[in-house]
């Protein structure tokens, strides 16, 4: 009988628990180049919070990787799903296809001994959004809308790109200040009334505020109410916020750091009032209704969480990365570009599944990581690789192991392979 591989998990819970909670992830490649072969499955704990990275260049399998943690989390027995969720901020607008069972890989999906399967997935949208969407026939279950008074000084500053402490940073500050203190809620239309009437600021630094304020209106995200959290942390549920449609602005990237950062905010808040009832369940045996452990998966990771320079998202991130697993969230960032991220989030990655990677740069912010059990250089590993997509090398901190690894096949269909001009017949019926 051919052992499973666990990778994630610590001695103590793997006697305590052995294979309960994990991920069926691929199988280990034993041999290189032609004598390749595939040997054990690889399973990966899910149960516990952790940072994990997917790093590899364009094309590797990244996004491929991270639906297939989505998927195995999603498909858990019910006593275990129940108590996980997970959030995906879809930069690509890929993740919607989830819905679909994977038919186009059913006879690969065969030989691996799995079947085609839907996921119930939440796709979240753009209240600005919902046309578009109905227009491409592709069902969404809810529009996500943020509160314009749930925003600090410092997520408009950044957002729109100025200092805190040039003049239109230091105005913003103060008008949004004042607005906390003098209204319960406010909307843009408010902020733009009080940048007008304020006596301080110049006339030409109003005026480029309010053109930026103007144009954040066309975002369609705000709106009178937020979304709930508990619409979007659902037990055992995929949420996916399709963050993707705001290429068509100058300020795309900052408006999904926007985005990422007052929701992984929230996500913060929620799950530590959470921590605390569940800490107040074991105390006294009363049975409380709390708010699942959650998966937060971050697709071009390095834009939120650069190295250098500061987003809206940076301050949430980087509190996640450092205290997210006290309250029982989980950090899954994929990027292309791992000398781009954030060196906290590389240094507190205690798993890391690496595609194939040519840049110097990004290989050596990998070697930087784990280099104190890796007895060849990580370009060796990743050389001996098969020229397949999928094929990973697998870091685990738990075990200080290395392993090289084939994916599986998804379950659910995905949509983030690169188009072609000859039309494929449709598998769906």
């Amino acid at each position: 009988m051919v052992e499973n591989i666990v990778v994630g998990r610590d001695k103590d819970d793997l006697k305590k628990y052995g294979e309960k909670g994990t991920a069926f992830l691929g199988k280990h490649i034993v041999g290189k180049g032609e004598d390749a072969h595939l040997t054990n499955p690889i399973l990966m704990d899910v149960t516990r919070p952790h940072v994990m990275l997917i790093s590899g260049k364009r094309g590797a399998g990244k996004s491929y990787t991270a639906g297939i943690i989505a998927e195995e989390i999603a498909l858990l027995p019910e006593e275990i799903r129940s108590n996980l969720s997970v959030i995906m901020f879809d930069t690509m607008g890929i993740y919607w296809s989830m819905k679909n069972p994977n038919e186009r890989d059913k006879e690969i999906l065969k030989e691996w001994g799995l079947k085609p399967k839907a996921l119930s997935v939440q796709l979240f949208i753009p209240k600005g959004y919902a046309d578009e969407y109905e227009q491409a026939g592709v069902t969404y279950d809810s529009t996500f809308n943020l509160v314009c008074s749930d925003l600090a000084p410092e997520d408009w500053v950044l957002t729109f790109g100025f200092s805190f402490v040039d003049e239109h940073g230091t105005t913003i500050e103060r008008i949004i200040k004042n607005l906390k203190k003098t209204k319960k809620g406010y909307s843009i239309a408010d902020i733009i009334k009080a940048i007008e009437a304020d006596k301080r600021a110049e006339q030409r630094v109003k005026d480029a505020l309010v053109n930026r304020f103007s144009a954040a209106e066309g975002w369609g995200v705000f709106g009178s109410t937020g979304t709930k959290m508990h619409d979007l942390i659902k037990p055992g549920t995929v949420s996916v916020v399709d963050v993707s449609h705001y290429m068509q602005f100058s300020t795309a990237w900052s408006i999904r750091s926007m985005l990422v950062g007052l929701l992984s905010r929230n996500i913060y808040h929620s799950r530590s009032l959470a921590r605390k009832s569940e800490e107040l369940e074991v105390m006294t045996g009363e049975s409380r209704q709390t708010m699942p452990m959650v998966w937060i998966m971050i697709d071009e990771a390095h834009q939120f969480l650069p190295s250098t320079g500061t987003t809206a998202a940076t301050e949430p991130l980087l509190r996640l990365v450092k205290q997210g697993r006290e309250p029982g969230i989980s950090l899954l960032f994929i990027t292309q570009r791992p000398n781009k991220l954030h060196e906290d989030a590389l240094a507190q990655s205690d798993m890391i599944i690496a595609h194939r990677l040519t840049a110097e740069a990004d290989l050596t912010a990998l070697r930087g990581i784990m280099q104190t059990y890796m007895l060849d250089d990580i370009q060796e590993y990743i050389n001996t690789l098969p020229r397949k997509k999928g094929t990973a090398i697998v870091l685990d901190d738990s075990s200080e192991r290395i392993y090289t690894m084939q994916a599986r096949p998804r379950k659910t269909w995905h949509a983030g392979g690169s188009p072609t001009a000859i039309k494929e017949i449709s598998v769906l019926g």
